[in-house]
C-alpha cells in the first residue's frame, strides 16, 4: 500500500512537472520562430498548445474540484498568490528592464482581473466562484442530461461565435468555466474501454484536422482579401480556437489518457499551477525572458531561461503552500471569508464593510477626487479650444487624448497637488484654507501658463520665476481689468474659505506627529524633480511610468500634453554638460587671450567685414538629395528633381552636412548654425532652445555681428519657443504666420497645407530689398515637412521609386510625394538664385537640409548611420559678392562632410571676413578636426566623422586636435551650463 501511494506520489510529481514545463514555454513569443518553417502546418502549432492549455487547465482543476462544494475563499487565496507573483515578478523586471517601467503595468500586478492579465487565470477564478452552483447541478441531473447540456454548450459555442472568441480579456475567461464543469463531470463518470479508445482516436483525428485544416483554410481566407474587396471577414483559424469542437475533442482525448492521475491531485497541488499560470501568461514574459543572455546562443538561453522558471515556480509554490497563508494579514482574511458559505451573502458583507470603509474615509476620498479634478482642469486650460496638437499635422480632442492616453500624468500631478496640500495643512492646520490654497495655485499656475503661451508661444520656466521682483513692469502688462478680475476672485475665495472654516469646519485626524511626517515625506517628494532628467535613475524611470515625457522640442504641445505641474518640474534641473574641471572666468580669459592671436593672424589674410556683406542662412525643411537614399532608384523615365541644386557643386563649397536629427529635430540643426556650437557636446538628448536658451537675458550668435537681423518663416512662430529665444538673441524682426510682419505671396502646392518654398523665398527677397547696408536673414522653410500623404497632382515620380528599403506601397508613395517635393524646391531654389545674382551687394546664402524626412523608418539608420544623418548643403557667393573678394568655393577636402556648427567658421572664409576669437577657435575646428556631430550609435557623447564619411577614433587624433576640442567643450559649457563668462570678455564673440 505504502509502495503505490510512494508511487502515486512520483507519479503525480512527474505530471506536475511536465505540465509546467509545457506551459512555461509557451512564456515566449513562438510564433516568430514558427513563421520562419518551410511547412505551412507547422506555423499554427504555437497557437494550437496555448488554446489547448487554455482548456485543458481548468478541466483539470474541475476533476480535483469535484468531491465537494468549494468555499469562495479559495478564490481569494488564488487571487492573493497571483497579485504576490506578479508583484515579485515585476520587481525584478523592473529591476532588470527599468526602461520598461509604466505604471498601467502596475495596474495589471493589483489588479490582475480588470487588467485582463491572463485570461486563463481569471477563468480559473471564475470557475471556483460558480463551483458550488456547478456542483449542484451536476447531481441533479443523470448522467446523460450532464452530458446532454456539457455537448450542446460546446456545441453552441462554436455556432454562435463561429470560432472568432479572441482570449485576450478577462471577460472571456467566463467561457472556461465551461471546460471546468467537464472536468466535474469526467471526473466521477465511469467511461467504458470501447468509449475510451473511441475518444482517444477521435481526438487523434481532431489532431489532424486542425493541424491541416488551419493553414487550408488560412490560405483560402488570403485568396479571398487579395481578390475581392470587402472579403475576408471571417476568421480563418476557427478550427484554431477554444470554441472549436475539433479542439475540444483533442483536449478530451488527453484528459481521459491521465485522468486517473488527474482525479488523485489535491487542491493543495493545484495551487503550485498558479505561478506557473502567471509565469506563462504575464505580459511582460517574453520580454523578460529574452533579456537573458546566458550564452551566444538564442535556443540553448531559452532552453535554460525555462528550467530556471521552473525551480522557481517550483520554488514559489512551496513557499505558499508552506508560509503565505500562515501570514496574518491573510489568515484573517481567510477566517473571515470562511465565516460565510455562500457567494451572495459574502459580496453582500464584502459591500456592507467597503461602503463603511468609503464613509469613515470620505474626507480623504473626495480631497483625491477634487484633486484629480484639479488636475484634469489644469491640463484642459492649457488646451487650444478643447483641442491637443499632437504633431505638426494632426490635432485631437483634449478630453479624449488626456483621460485615454495621459491618465497616469493627472494621477501624477495630483499627487504632487496632494503632497502639497499635506504641507499646508500641517502648517496651517485648516483643511478648507489648505483645500482652497492648493486649488488657487493651480488654475492660477494653470491660467499664468496660458497667458505666457498665447503671447509668446511658451510655458513659464523656472528661471523665470526670479521675474517676480520685477512686478512693477509685470502689472502694467496684465492690464487693469485683469486686475480688477484677479482682486474680486481673491476677494471670493477668501469669503468662501472663511464660510467653509466657520460652517463646515472639518478636524484633523492623527497626531501632530504623524501629519509631521506625511508632511516631511511631502516635502522630499518635491525634491525627486531634481532627478527627473538623469536618464538611467530609478526616478527617472519612475517618472517616465508615469507617462510624463518631456520632448523639450515644442513648448506648447508639451505643457498640453503634461499639464503645467508637470512641464514646470520638468525643467528645474537640465542634464546638459558635465563641467570641465578647470572651469572658471580666468580660463576663459585665458581662451580669449588665446584665440584673439589665431584671430590676428588669420585676419591678415581677410580683407572684407561681415557687417557689410548680406548674409542668409536657409534651412530647407527635410531637404536630402533623393539619389542619396540608401538604396533608392528612381526610374531614367523620370526627370532628376535637383539638378540645378546638384550644379551647385561646380560653383559652390558644397557638400554633405551631418545632422543630429532624423526626421525631426530642426530647432537643433538651427541653434548649430546661429551659434557654432555642437549637438554632440551636450551629455544627454536635449533641444537648446528650449532648454538652454532661456536661461540667459542675451545669447550671442553669428546675427549680433550685423547692424541688423532677422528671421523669415513661413509658418507658426511658436515651435521651439523661437520667438522668445530671437529675441534673446537681439534679432530685429522675426517674420511668421500671424506676426505683425505680414508673410507676402502665400502660396500652397497641390493640396499642402504648408506655404511653399517659392514663399519662403519671396519674403526672403523682400527682406534683403528692405535694408540698404548688410544684414544677416535666418530663412527657414517648410514645404517638404512631414506628412508626405500624396500632396501633388500630376506627380511624375508616382510609380517610379523603388529600393531595397522601399518595400511597402504606402512608403513608396510617401518618396514619391517627398521627391516632388524636392523638385519644387529645386526650382525654388534656382529662380532664388537668379534674384541674388542681380541685386547689386554682397551676398552670401548658406543652403542646407536639417535633416532626412521621416519617410522611411528610424530603424535602418542603424544601417546605415551616417548616411541617414547626412544632407545636402552650399555655400553660394552672388556675382557682386565674388566681384568683391568673396570665393567661389572652398577647398573640398575639408567640405565634403561637415556639421551645421561649421557654417560660421565656411561662411567668414568664403566672404573672405575678418574673424572674432570665437570664430578664430571655430575656424580651427573646421580647419583642423573632422566633422564633430552626435554619436549615431545612440551613445552619449560626440563622434568624428572625416571627409570619406568613415568615424575617426579619439585616440587617434594629435595632441594639438585634443586641445581644440578641450577648448571648445570649454566654451560650450560657458554658454549652454555655465555663467557665460565668455560675454563678459569685450571682443570675443562680436
Amino acid at each position: 500500500m505504502k509502495k503505490n501511494k510512494k508511487t502515486l506520489k512520483v507519479v503525480q510529481i512527474i505530471c506536475l512537472l511536465a505540465a509546467a514545463l509545457f506551459m512555461l514555454i509557451q512564456m515566449y513569443s513562438l510564433k516568430a520562430a514558427a513563421n520562419r518553417t518551410h511547412y505551412s502546418f507547422l506555423r499554427f502549432l504555437p497557437g494550437m498548445a496555448r488554446n489547448a492549455t487554455m482548456m485543458l487547465v481548468p478541466m483539470v482543476f474541475g476533476a480535483v474540484f469535484s468531491k465537494k462544494k468549494v468555499h469562495p475563499s479559495e478564490s481569494f487565496k488564488y487571487w492573493i498568490m497571483a497579485i504576490i507573483t506578479l508583484i515579485v515578478y515585476y520587481l525584478a523586471f523592473f529591476f532588470k528592464e527599468p526602461t520598461h517601467f509604466l505604471m498601467w503595468r502596475l495596474w495589471g500586478v493589483f489588479f490582475p482581473i480588470i487588467a485582463s492579465t491572463s485570461v486563463l487565470l481569471s477563468g480559473l477564478i471564475f470557475s471556483m466562484l460558480v463551483q458550488p452552483y456547478l456542483y449542484d447541478l451536476q447531481h441533479k441531473l443523470s448522467e446523460k442530461q450532464n452530458l446532454l447540456v456539457l455537448s450542446f454548450l460546446t456545441l453552441m459555442g462554436f455556432a454562435l461565435s463561429a470560432g472568432t472568441m479572441q482570449f485576450y480579456y478577462s471577460f472571456y475567461g467566463l467561457y472556461l468555466i465551461l471546460f471546468f464543469a467537464w472536468g466535474m463531470f469526467l471526473s466521477h463518470i465511469h467511461i467504458t474501454r470501447k468509449a475510451f479508445w473511441l475518444s482517444v482516436l477521435a481526438g487523434i483525428i481532431s489532431f489532424f484536422v486542425v493541424l491541416i485544416g488551419v493553414p487550408g483554410f488560412n490560405a483560402v481566407y488570403w485568396s479571398q482579401v487579395l481578390g475581392h474587396k470587402g472579403a475576408g471577414e471571417w476568421n480563418s483559424q476557427f478550427l484554431n480556437n477554444p470554441t472549436s469542437p475539433f479542439m475540444f475533442l483533442m483536449v478530451l482525448a488527453a484528459f481521459l489518457i491521465f485522468r486517473k492521475v488527474i482525479v488523485t491531485f489535491s487542491a493543495r497541488q493545484m495551487r503550485y499551477i498558479i505561478p506557473v499560470v502567471v509565469f506563462m501568461d504575464a505580459p511582460i514574459s517574453s520580454m523578460f525572458m529574452n533579456g537573458f543572455r546566458i550564452t551566444n546562443s538564442s535556443a540553448v538561453n531559452k532552453i535554460i531561461m525555462i528550467f530556471v522558471m521552473l525551480l522557481v515556480s517550483c520554488l514559489v509554490g512551496w513557499l505558499y503552500d508552506r508560509y503565505l497563508f500562515k501570514f496574518k494579514p491573510f489568515a484573517r482574511a481567510v477566517d473571515y471569508l470562511n465565516q460565510h458559505d455562500s457567494l451572495p451573502e459574502l459580496l453582500q458583507t464584502v459591500w456592507s464593510k467597503f461602503s463603511r470603509w468609503v464613509i469613515n474615509n470620505r474626507v480623504n476620498i473626495l480631497t483625491w477626487a477634487w484633486f484629480y479634478v484639479l488636475s484634469f482642469a489644469s491640463f484642459l486650460i492649457e488646451s487650444d479650444k478643447m483641442r491637443i496638437q499632437i504633431n505638426t499635422a494632426t490635432d485631437i480632442n483634449a478630453a479624449v487624448y488626456l483621460l485615454g492616453t495621459k491618465f497616469f500624468a493627472i494621477v501624477l500631478t495630483t499627487i504632487f497637488l496632494d503632497a502639497l496640500f499635506t504641507i499646508l495643512y500641517f502648517i496651517t492646520t485648516r483643511y478648507w484654507t489648505s483645500n482652497i490654497l492648493v486649488s488657487v495655485i493651480t488654475i492660477g499656475w494653470a491660467i499664468a501658463n496660458k497667458i505666457k503661451l498665447n503671447l509668446r508661444g511658451e510655458p513659464i520656466y523656472p528661471t523665470e520665476i526670479n521675474e517676480v521682483v520685477n512686478w512693477k513692469t509685470l502689472v502694467p502688462m496684465i492690464g487693469k481689468t485683469m486686475l480688477i478680475v484677479i482682486a474680486v476672485a481673491l476677494i471670493v475665495v477668501i469669503a468662501l474659505d472663511i464660510f467653509l472654516e466657520v460652517k463646515f469646519p472639518i478636524k484633523k485626524k492623527g497626531s501632530w506627529k504623524k501629519r509631521g511626517i506625511w508632511a516631511l515625506l511631502s516635502l522630499l517628494l518635491f525634491l525627486t524633480p531634481m532627478r527627473f532628467n538623469h536618464d538611467g535613475g530609478m526616478i527617472y524611470h519612475i517618472n517616465h511610468g508615469f507617462d510624463n515625457k518631456q520632448s523639450f522640442r515644442n513648448p506648447e504641445r508639451d505643457i498640453q500634453v503634461n499639464g503645467p505641474v508637470l512641464n514646470f518640474l520638468n525643467y528645474i534641473d537640465l542634464q546638459v554638460m558635465n563641467k570641465p574641471a578647470n572651469y572658471s572666468p580666468s580660463a576663459i580669459n585665458h581662451l580669449d587671450e588665446k584665440y584673439k592671436k589665431v584671430a590676428a593672424d588669420i585676419n591678415k589674410g581677410r580683407k572684407n567685414n561681415v557687417k557689410k556683406q548680406t548674409v542668409i542662412f536657409n534651412l530647407s525643411e527635410s531637404f536630402v538629395d533623393p539619389y542619396t537614399f540608401p538604396t533608392v532608384k528612381i526610374d531614367k523615365s523620370a526627370p532628376n528633381p535637383v539638378k540645378f541644386i546638384q550644379s551647385m557643386k561646380g560653383r559652390s563649397t558644397y557638400g554633405n552636412m551631418l545632422s543630429a536629427g532624423y526626421g525631426g529635430g530642426t530647432a537643433n540643426m538651427e541653434w548649430e548654425t546661429l551659434t557654432g556650437l555642437n549637438m554632440g557636446m551636450f551629455k544627454s538628448t536635449l533641444t537648446p532652445y528650449v532648454q538652454v536658451v532661456p536661461n540667459y537675458s542675451f545669447y550671442p550668435t553669428i546675427g549680433m555681428n550685423f547692424g541688423y537681423s532677422s528671421a523669415v518663416h513661413p509658418f507658426i512662430g511658436t515651435y521651439y519657443s523661437r520667438i522668445e529665444d530671437y529675441h534673446r538673441f537681439k534679432f530685429n524682426k522675426f517674420a511668421y504666420l500671424g506676426s505683425k510682419y505680414k508673410i507676402i505671396d502665400q502660396k500652397k502646392l497641390g493640396k499642402s497645407t504648408y506655404n511653399s518654398d517659392y514663399t519662403t523665398y519671396d519674403n526672403g527677397i523682400k527682406q534683403i530689398n528692405e535694408r540698404k547696408g548688410g544684414q544677416f536673414i535666418n530663412l527657414i522653410s517648410i514645404q517638404n515637412h512631414m506628412p508626405y500623404n500624396n500632396w501633388y497632382p500630376r506627380n511624375e515620380y508616382m510609380g517610379r521609386v523603388s529600393g531595397d528599403l522601399f518595400n511597402t506601397a504606402a512608403v513608396r508613395s510617401q518618396m514619391a510625394t517627398y521627391i516632388k517635393g524636392t523638385q519644387y524646391t529645386d526650382k525654388a531654389v534656382k529662380k532664388f538664385i537668379g534674384q541674388i545674382d542681380k541685386i547689386h551687394k554682397p551676398i552670401t546664402l548658406v543652403f542646407y537640409g536639417d535633416h532626412y524626412p521621416s519617410v522611411l523608418s528610424q530603424s535602418f539608420t542603424a544601417q546605415y548611420p551616417v548616411q541617414m544623418h547626412s544632407t545636402r548643403y552650399f555655400i553660394y557667393s552672388n556675382r557682386y559678392a565674388r566681384e568683391h573678394g568673396a570665393k567661389t568655393k572652398l577647398p573640398t577636402r575639408t567640405n565634403n562632410y561637415v556639421n551645421t556648427s561649421d557654417f560660421i567658421a565656411m561662411m567668414l572664409q568664403q566672404t573672405n571676413s575678418k574673424v572674432t576669437p570665437y570664430q578664430a577657435l571655430l575656424t580651427e575646428i573646421h580647419k583642423e578636426l573632422p566633422a564633430i556631430t552626435i554619436n549615431f550609435n545612440g551613445d552619449k557623447g560626440y563622434e568624428l566623422i572625416n571627409e570619406h564619411g568613415h568615424p575617426v577614433e579619439y585616440k587617434t587624433l594629435t595632441k594639438k586636435q585634443k586641445a581644440l576640442i578641450n577648448d571648445y567643450e570649454m566654451i560650450q559649457y560657458d554658454m549652454t551650463a555655465g555663467k557665460a563668462y565668455g560675454l563678459k570678455a569685450k571682443g570675443f564673440y562680436k
